[in-house]
């Protein structure tokens, strides 16, 4: 009893420094949102983001500008300012500080953060639908599957703010070496597109490159839960999350096929048999210095390994060595004749449910769609454009990454929006990592899962055999 009673007082001791902290670390949040200086209204706006990607705030700023011009043409008095900030934590810290900040009515006005989190900041009633968004102007030419990733209870509840792909990367100096010409090196990611080079393929290639000792591994993947395991899931025809019962879905056929694809590529050991245990910088190190054929990886990894000494000999490895030695496709198909795919993780703008100016929000969230600040953000930041203006930009099209992975914006899947999805997901990196160990066979991994997950999410789960 004395050990809960101090647990308890430990607790509530927690919740107060957090609650200190979200009201004082951040002044530039300040509530107050407008005074008047010469007769004209200072309307403070403010945004925030996570992360190293700043352009996503410092953009909504140039917006802004083009905001002020607009409302001096239509003779208003008012004038929009954007105060803006970066939290610095992981993402589960930055969810939990902005509901805390909502609590304390000391939140941004704009909220940037990935698409997936739409559904519980929807539920809690913490943003506002922004279904208007579709129909503007700005938004007319947005790549028209994009809107899945926003969309939940048939509202649009985020601006779309960048998006990305990831593809399989594979290593052109190891085809070389096993006789491909340039021209067949070069042709692979149309192969791929068109179905002609399968998972199976793939598996196969990997297979040779190592058996003849040209590579320490034939694939690899990220070492930890996310996203781009459930591409293979949907690759197999799977899916994750039914919107019409809004419930997080196990298919059990697929999941099994896509537990049975990993456990095949540990099995004849194309991957390093502590591949789930690894750290970031030693995955990042494999790839760039040619020990593996084929990486599941970001196409902002560029951006990465150009950001620290991953290579033996070079160190940082620019964007142009990249593409000389790197080549980018589509996920491959599981079938002969089918559709390869890719999966993508939007960011968006949501808007709080407080703000006291959601029409210069909105209108805000419009213009920062502008397709030379999508182009500033994407080059900076090697991600993709989420609109067709975006992507004919001439300054991204010249990029000697980014243009050549445009196209797989057509081809990609996205994340449930559901708040049970992060549960799901954890599960299965479980079983994933339980098979890749050689703790479960598929089947033992499959029928463990599922007991796990009607643990976790109760009715939220719906089974399909």
């Amino acid at each position: 009893m004395k050990k809960r009673l101090i647990s308890n007082i430990l607790f509530v001791v927690f919740i107060c420094v957090v609650l200190i902290i979200a009201g004082c670390e951040q002044p530039s949040l300040s509530k107050k949102s407008s005074t008047d200086v010469d007769g004209t209204k200072i309307v403070t706006i403010r945004a925030q983001t996570a992360g190293a990607e700043l352009t996503r705030v410092e953009n909504l700023v140039k917006a802004a500008e083009m905001l002020n011009k607009e409302l001096k043409e239509q003779g208003k008095d008012i004038q929009v300012k954007v105060q803006t900030s970066s939290f610095n934590g992981s993402w589960e810290e930055y969810a939990k500080q902005f509901m805390l900040a909502f609590k304390a009515k000391k939140e941004p006005d704009i909220y940037a953060t990935g698409h997936e989190n739409i559904g519980w900041l929807a539920d809690g009633n913490y943003i506002i639908p922004l279904d208007e968004l579709k129909k503007s102007k700005e938004y007319s030419d947005v790549f028209p599957k994009l809107w899945e990733s926003v969309t939940y209870r048939g509202h649009i509840w985020g601006a779309l703010q960048d998006t990305e792909a990831r593809p399989v990367f594979y290593n052109k100096d190891v085809l070389r070496k096993l006789g491909w010409s340039e021209e067949e090196i070069d042709s692979l990611p149309e192969k791929v597109r068109n179905g002609e080079f399968t998972l199976e393929d793939m598996t196969k290639l990997a297979e040779e490159a190592k058996t003849k000792g040209l590579v320490q591994y034939g694939i690899i993947h990220r070492p930890v839960d996310g996203p781009d395991f459930q591409a293979i899931a949907y690759n197999f025809g799977g899916k994750v999350y039914d919107p019409e019962e809004n419930k997080i879905v196990l298919d059990k056929k697929a999941v099994e096929k896509q537990l049975n694809y990993y456990y095949e590529i540990a099995k004849k050991k194309l991957i390093p048999s502590n591949l789930t245990q690894m750290e970031w910088s030693n995955i990042h190190k494999i790839v760039v210095n040619g020990k593996t054929l084929f990486y599941y990886g970001g196409i902002w990894n560029v951006f990465n390994w150009g950001q620290d000494n991953f290579h033996e000999k070079l160190g940082k490895v620019d964007a142009k060595w990249v593409n000389d030695h790197l080549g980018m496709m589509l996920i491959p198909a599981a079938e002969k004749g089918g559709k390869p795919l890719t999966l993508s993780h939007p960011f968006v703008y949501t808007v709080s449910a407080q703000t006291e100016h959601p029409e210069l929000v909105k209108r805000l969230l419009e213009l920062v769609a502008a397709p030379a600040l999508q182009t500033e953000h994407n080059i900076k930041t090697f991600h993709l454009p989420v609109t067709k203006g975006g992507a004919e930009h001439p300054d991204f099209k010249a990029d000697v990454t980014l243009g050549k992975v445009a196209y797989m914006s057509d081809y990609t899947t996205f994340l449930p929006n559901h708040e049970g999805f992060p549960k799901y997901s954890k599960a299965v990196f479980n079983a994933i990592q339980a098979v890749e160990l050689g703790k479960k066979t598929p089947r033992e991994a499959l029928k463990d899962l599922e007991v796990q997950l009607q643990n976790d999410l109760g009715d939220q789960l719906k089974i399909v055999d």
